[in-house]
């Protein structure tokens, strides 16, 4: 349901779940200049606003509404950078005192989104100062993880100096130079200028909320979101070694890779992941972890709307050569067939079981319903998209297999 041009209401009906939940998502440019500024907004969003100017009072509004849950979440596809408000609240029903929730909880979005606390056209220096050395905290925090911050430097190696490189959240550099005024002018042009799609899923009554968002100061926007991007392959491979002082040495090894989301290819690629290092019985753990005994941990990883692949791997250092060699050994095999059609039989279950699972939790439903509406056709119902799965075969595999070509190699080594 169109709200306004750019901006759209979706109902889910479902009675699986206990709650009730709606998200709100802004969808906007992935850009360098505002990463860190849209990672500040999700910040302030989850934190106060005018009506409730304080964490406390603001904890005690959702008490009160029977313990609903507000938080934020960012997450990136290709160059589209999205900014989540998530809410979740009890079914009415199940309420013995016939209390409504629903318009109060919509009250409360309505608060966060255009009641915030400002002082002449920015935030309150004060409240945004402590959202803002939070982050900054936690993402120092999180660098402390070999395995975060290796994940990282292979990204910059691989897509060198462009937006792509960057986490989610940018990074603490970025943000110590945001300040209120241009955090809370981005909000402004998010709530202009995004696109905007609220979900409502669960048991609710469709007009009470079509009614309160309809009231909703949201007017037409221009928005075309880049969801995939087509990265240049070169003949260069990059390497980069780095030392740390941690016990484990880390491998990352990021290929290029040339499928795009709902093609043909792009089912096989499913498979290939999966028989590579996407589950327990994979070629990488089963031969470099179980029977050589080189890895603490390995798998491989997939992003196709940056067509980016990864395999990682934590193993000790005197290990490195042999561990490299066993990989490239795997995916080797995948190119040239040697794999059976019972491991095939064996990924292809996995991935229908995967995604059987995935109807039954509330958020997958939700992204089902985003891919349906941003990739039209391309994004298929559950069963159209096993039927895929199913008529994949062996060449298949080789062919996408054999179009993954290395092109950034970062060692995290250990000390």
């Amino acid at each position: 349901m169109k709200i306004a041009e750019g901006v759209y209401l979706h109902f889910i009906k479902s009675n699986k779940f206990k709650t009730n939940h709606i998200k709100v998502r802004f969808t906007g440019k992935r850009d360098k200049r505002t990463l860190a500024r849209r990672a500040l907004v999700a910040q302030m969003l989850e934190s106060v606003n005018s009506i409730y100017s304080t964490q406390q009072a603001f904890r005690q509004e959702l008490a009160r509404l029977y313990g609903a849950s507000f938080s934020t979440s960012i997450s990136t596809r290709g160059l589209s950078h999205m900014v989540d408000i998530n809410i979740s609240f009890v079914k009415e029903s199940f309420l013995m005192s016939g209390d409504s929730i629903l318009d109060s909880l919509l009250s409360f979005l309505e608060a966060a989104l255009f009641h915030p606390l400002v002082s002449v056209a920015q935030y309150k220096p004060k409240q945004f100062d402590i959202e803002k050395q939070n982050l900054i905290n936690s993402l120092v925090a999180d660098l402390e993880d070999p395995y975060y911050a290796s994940d990282l430097a292979v990204r910059e190696l691989y897509f060198g100096d462009t937006v792509l490189k960057y986490s989610k959240y940018g990074n603490p550099e970025l943000i110590k130079k945001e300040d209120s005024y241009t955090v809370f002018q981005e909000f402004q042009r998010m709530l202009q200028q995004d696109r905007i799609d609220i979900f409502v899923l669960g048991e609710v009554e469709d007009y009470r909320v079509i009614q309160k968002v309809n009231h909703f100061p949201l007017e037409d926007r221009k928005s075309s979101p880049q969801f995939s991007v087509e990265h240049q392959f070169t003949n260069i491979t990059r390497e980069k070694i780095e030392r740390r002082d941690t016990h484990q040495t880390i491998l990352n090894l990021a290929y290029h890779l040339p499928v795009t989301y709902g093609s043909d290819d792009y089912f096989a690629l499913l498979l290939v992941n999966g028989l590579l290092g996407g589950y327990a019985h994979s070629k990488l753990f089963t031969n470099v972890r179980e029977k050589a005994g080189l890895a603490y941990t390995i798998a491989s990883q997939y992003d196709v709307s940056t067509q980016y692949l990864k395999i990682y791997a934590g193993i000790d250092r005197e290990n490195r050569q042999r561990t490299l060699r066993l990989i490239n050994q795997q995916l080797s095999s995948i190119r040239l067939g040697k794999f059976s059609k019972r491991e095939i039989e064996q990924t292809k279950k996995m991935l229908v079981n995967q995604a059987r699972i995935a109807e039954d939790y509330l958020d997958s439903l939700m992204e089902l319903r985003y891919n349906k509406e941003i990739y039209g056709e391309q994004a298929l119902e559950l069963e159209e998209w096993l039927q895929k799965i199913n008529t994949v075969g062996k060449k298949d595999m080789m062919r996408v297999a054999q179009q993954l070509k290395l092109q950034a190699l970062y060692i995290l080594e250990g000390q």
